[in-house]
């Protein structure tokens, strides 16, 4: 700021002897209500008395301090559920408000204008069992006699004792007898055995029992004394789908289920360890806004269309939310 200082003289000449180049100079100069002191170039338009520019202080406000959109981290796990005798840590649901829920509402509330949704971390367990309730069901058939479902013992088991344990199964069942197992460790197949002729019925079992002993998931047409894998045994679940209904399926993966997919997670350490999952290239993905006043977690197994048996072992999930800062 340019401040000028300006000697006040009493003007005694008669307007004979008044200069018009004086008076132009005069003009010139603006004197505020300090006698003396002249400001130039105060009045600029979009400038704060300090001379801050106005769209310099705009951008900062808007950018730090009124948004158009924030993000938040929202933090999701099943020790916040009340335990039942069929509670399910593979399929539950957190509220975040209300009476009469069964989980903890404390430092959450609910959100509006949400626009945004993706997974940042999750932490769940690769189940220890093996062989569970979704492959444990295998139908067989004795030519000319009618079908047999066995049921094999949820449990971890090796390549070796898989194999004799079907067979102990089979021969213990009153229907069924005869039957023997030749266990290649090499190829890390199976050949089921009988004296009689008999078949397998995997897909008609309703599971994935077939990956266990490296069948195809199809039922046996023909009759015979043996039956060998088809392919190399799958005794480890692949991955898991983090299904949540509430978020728009367009912020989602699309899939052949049609099911509100999230994220895939690979199960790619040893059975019964903790998988820690993150992911940084989840892109943004932005959906009209909407009210999220709970969140259902389910996890889905990677081969048929059933809810992860992971023995009620505990999981976590960290999601960052996009919120809109105004109504619409």
């Amino acid at each position: 700021m340019d401040n000028t200082i300006v000697s006040y003289e009493a003007n005694s000449s008669s307007s004979e002897e008044y200069d018009d180049s004086s008076d132009e100079d005069l003009n010139s100069q603006l004197l505020s209500n300090n006698i003396g002191i002249q400001y130039k170039n105060f009045n600029i338009p979009n400038d704060f008395m300090n001379k801050e520019k106005s769209n310099e202080y705009e951008s900062i406000r808007n950018k730090y301090f009124t948004p158009e959109i924030s993000k938040i981290r929202l933090l999701i796990d099943s020790k916040n559920i009340d335990h039942t005798l069929d509670h399910s840590t593979s399929n539950y649901t957190i509220h975040f408000d209300g009476e009469n829920v069964k989980n903890k509402t404390n430092g959450y509330g609910i959100l509006n204008n949400v626009i945004g949704f993706k997974l940042i971390k999750a932490m769940i367990h690769n189940s220890f069992y093996n062989v569970n309730n979704n492959n444990k069901n295998i139908i067989f058939q004795m030519r000319g006699s009618s079908e047999v479902s066995i049921s094999l013992t949820p449990g971890n088991y090796t390549f070796t004792e898989l194999g004799n344990h079907l067979i102990n199964t089979l021969n213990s069942h009153s229907n069924l007898s005869g039957f023997s197992i030749k266990i290649d460790n090499k190829s890390l197949t199976y050949e089921i055995k009988n004296t009689s002729d008999f078949r397998i019925k995997w897909y008609s079992s309703k599971g994935y029992a077939y990956r266990l002993f490296g069948f195809l998931n199809i039922d046996d047409t023909e009759y015979s004394t043996s039956h060998k894998s088809n392919n190399i045994v799958q005794q480890n679940i692949h991955f898991v789908d983090l299904v949540i209904p509430e978020i728009p399926y367009i912020a989602c993966k699309k899939n052949n289920t049609d099911k509100n997919i999230i994220e895939r997670i690979p199960l790619n350490q040893e059975r019964g360890s903790l998988i820690s999952y993150s992911t940084d290239i989840n892109l943004d993905n932005y959906f009209y806004p909407i009210i999220i006043d709970k969140l259902t977690i389910q996890l889905y197994e990677d081969t048929s269309d059933t809810l992860y048996d992971c023995q009620n072992n505990d999981n976590a999930f960290e999601f960052e939310l996009t919120i809109l800062n105004k109504n619409v």
